[in-house]
Formats: structure tokens, sequence, C-alpha cells
């Protein structure tokens, strides 16, 4: 049987049908979602009335229980929260009785789906670390766990050894002995990497045991919402389609009001000095953020830039870390932050630094 395994839609109607069409096309016979159908996006309803009619197995997200009234979203962000409100308000009874009516994990030939991770499906634990992994493999015998939530495609693997390894989304053949999470990405609210901001779903042959990736490209306008909406919820939209912007373009000027021109040619020319950058998002304005950026021996130094960014792009905090060897140090996540933007770059009067790893991570909150 071939599956296309889904995850956190976010009522993004125009993304859903561009990868339902790509796994059409692609032979998938049953569509398994796991999870947030609705929140953040423009057409909630539409979208899950698509989901229900498409998908074989749905397992609920965080954003469909706060919506069907099953969790308290009184710690959701604002721009979440007032997702969470108007779409409730714009469900039908039999819709929101369907959200409140999905299951939190379900089994799929011998795999589990789940939203969050296995520990604990109701409760919705990020799986983001390779002891978050561990846990996970410890709490479930299953050899492949899908999980959604982070939004961000990644692979955690595990074998005879026990050792846990966090590697890149990439297709594979499960082999007898290892253990696999997947996490699929998402497919309506993506977040950026390398630069690019993908749709992403996988492909699960159970016959085959092979797990293949697919990326398609993402419209940062099928984000916004249609039509009239009160004054502050629509702000809300456009704070939600700024960051997917600044999430697309990797750079969170974008985001802020024009600035002196000076300033710009700043920025400018620290472009030219850039050699890799990352975006964290789904901060909550707690927590520490490790930037986890270790240089090859005897690479140049690199100066480390962390910028933590409100839902409206502005930045709250903005530091320069030089970095010889590495930067592992946990950095406080100011109140209000929902993203943050890590790049590291050159000295201006030195070579480029050579990066060994760059994989930023949020610490347990």
């Amino acid at each position: 049987m071939l599956y296309a395994i889904i995850s956190d839609i976010h009522a993004n109607l125009e993304a859903l049908e561009r990868v339902l069409a790509d796994a059409k096309a692609c032979g998938a016979e049953r569509v398994v979602c796991l999870g947030d159908v609705v929140g953040y996006g423009p057409r909630p309803a539409e979208t899950l009335a698509r989901v229900r009619s498409a998908c074989s197995a749905v397992v609920a997200g965080n954003h469909d229980d706060a919506v069907s009234g099953r969790m308290d979203a009184s710690d959701f962000i604002d721009l979440a929260g007032d997702a969470v409100r108007r779409h409730r308000d714009s469900l039908a009874p039999d819709a929101v009785a369907w959200l409140r009516s999905l299951p939190y994990s379900v089994r799929i030939d011998g795999a589990l789906a789940v939203h969050g991770d296995a520990t604990d499906p109701q409760s919705f634990n990020y799986v983001e670390s390779t002891d978050d992994a561990a846990a996970n493999f410890a709490a479930d015998s299953a050899q492949l766990i899908f999980t959604g939530h982070t939004h961000t495609p990644r692979i955690f693997l595990t074998g005879g050894s026990g050792a846990v390894y966090a590697i890149a989304p990439q297709d594979f053949a499960m082999e007898d002995g290892k253990r696999y999470i997947v996490n699929p990405g998402s497919v309506g609210y993506p977040r950026e990497a390398d630069g690019k901001c993908m749709s992403s779903y996988v492909l699960f042959d159970s016959s085959e045991r092979t797990v293949c990736y697919r990326f398609l490209p993402f419209s940062v306008a099928s984000v916004m919402q249609r039509g009239q909406t009160p004054r502050r919820i629509r702000r809300g939209i456009l704070a939600a389609a700024a960051a997917a912007i600044a999430l697309v373009a990797g750079a969170a000027t974008w985001l802020a009001a024009p600035r002196p021109a000076p300033e710009q040619a700043t920025e400018q020319s620290d472009a030219a000095l850039v050699v890799e950058r990352r975006t964290v998002a789904g901060l909550d304005g707690r927590g520490t953020l490790h930037a986890n950026l270790k240089l090859e021996r005897g690479s140049a130094p690199a100066q480390l830039r962390v910028r933590c960014l409100d839902a409206n792009g502005v930045a709250l905090s903005d530091e320069l870390h030089p970095v010889k060897a590495s930067s592992t140090k946990g950095l406080k996540i100011p109140a209000g932050a929902v993203a943050a933007e890590l790049v590291v770059s050159r000295l201006e009067s030195g070579s480029a630094p050579q990066i060994k790893s760059f994989d930023p991570q949020l610490s347990a909150k």
C-alpha cells in the first residue's frame, strides 16, 4: 500500500490541493494526516472538508484541539489565539464535533502516526532532539513512527547500538534492526531552510518498506486571509503572511518598517559576508535557544548574529557573538518572540569560516 503522509496543513487549501494532486500523480492509494488541519490559515471550513473527503485517517493536532475546545488555548500567542477564535466561529457544529472526535494516534500497516510524540500523544510534545527521539523509541515498539508538529522535515534513526542520530530528510528503505522517526514537514505553513520554503510530505510504501520525501513550491499568498475581517484579526493575518515571507526570504528586514538609508546599506554589505543562515520558528517568548554551531578544525573564525522577532517581524533582540571553534551557549528568548534568525558570517578582514555543523535547537520550556 502506498500512503501519502501529510501534516500541519493549517487551513491552507491551496497548498493542500497541490500536495493531494502530486500524491495522486505519484500513485498514492491512501492519505494520512498527522494533524493541525486548522489554525493560522485563511480557509478552515473548506480545508477541513477536503481533508475529511481525501484522508483515510487523521490524528488530532494541538490547533485542532484548541479550535474544537478539547484544549485550552489561553497560552497561545496572539496570532495563534486569534486564528483559534476565527476558525471556531467559521466552522459548522458538525465540523467542530469532527475535530473533537479525532484520535491522538493511529497505526498504519505497523507504523505509528501521531502529531506530537509517542510518549504522550495528547500532550503534543515536540520531537526536536536526539534525546526526544530516544524517549519516543522507548515509548513505542513500532519500527517506524511518523510525527509532525515542528513543521521541519527530519529523520531520527537508531540501530543495534542504541545510539540515536538526526539526519537530513532523504529517501530510504527500512532495514531490519533499525528504527526510524520521520517528520514529513508542513503542507500549509512550512519553515524556511537553506533559503527555500517548500511544502513537503512523504510517501510510505508499506510493501516495499520505503519512505520518500516530496517537496513542492509554496506560495506565500496562500496564507493570507480573503475577504473582510475585523481589523485586529486582519493585522494578525498580515503578520502571519509577513512571517512566511521572512521565512521564505530568510531576511527579517522585509518585515520591519522602512529603515534609514545608512542602515539599509550596512545590511546589504553585511549580506555579502553571510556564509549560512537558519530560521527557528514556533517560539513563544520562553525557553533557551542553542545555536549548536561548530567550525571545522583550523577554520577561520566566524561571527554569529542572532535576532529574535515578534509576530510583526520586528527584532526584539539583535546579538553578535564571535565564534572561534563552536557556539553552544544558551541564548535567552525575549518575551513576545515567535521566531529567531541565526546568521553565520565571515569577519570583514577574514576568510570564510568552514562550518562542520549548524543545527539550532530550542530547549524544553
